[in-house]
């Protein structure tokens, strides 16, 4: 879970690299925040995971899902603050950064699941 958050990071930074260079610094900053709304919530949910780890098996949907809910809401609180504090939004390059950032973990699954196997574990 915490290589997925790693993924998020690196692909939100080099998009944010990318458009610094060929469109400025504002849409770079703007990809950045978007990231972010998506990438702080998804870091603590994965700690919070991880913390659970040695704990009963039968608590592990508790965690998950109250864990989901309360990513889901700090993902929409960090955008709303976002939107009010933060003058002059562009929506493009936010919503660009938040996009990529909440869809590369599936990029990451598909990836991992398509490592081969050695001795029964993935490599």
């Amino acid at each position: 879970m915490l290589a997925a958050v790693g993924l998020q990071i690196a692909a939100v930074a080099f998009l944010a690299l990318v458009a610094g260079l060929t469109t400025g610094t504002e849409s770079a900053r703007f990809l950045l925040l978007g990231g972010a709304v998506a990438i702080v919530p998804n870091t603590l949910f994965a700690l919070r995971l991880a913390l659970h780890r040695k704990r009963t098996p039968e608590s592990y949907p508790v965690v998950f899902f109250l864990g989901e809910f309360a990513k889901i809401g700090l993902t929409v609180g960090l955008l709303a603050w976002i939107v009010k504090s933060v003058p002059d939004i562009r929506w493009l390059p936010l919503l660009i950064g938040l996009i990529v950032a909440l869809k590369v973990p599936l990029f990451a699954l598909a990836f991992v699941r398509s490592l081969p196997k050695a001795n029964g574990q993935l490599s």
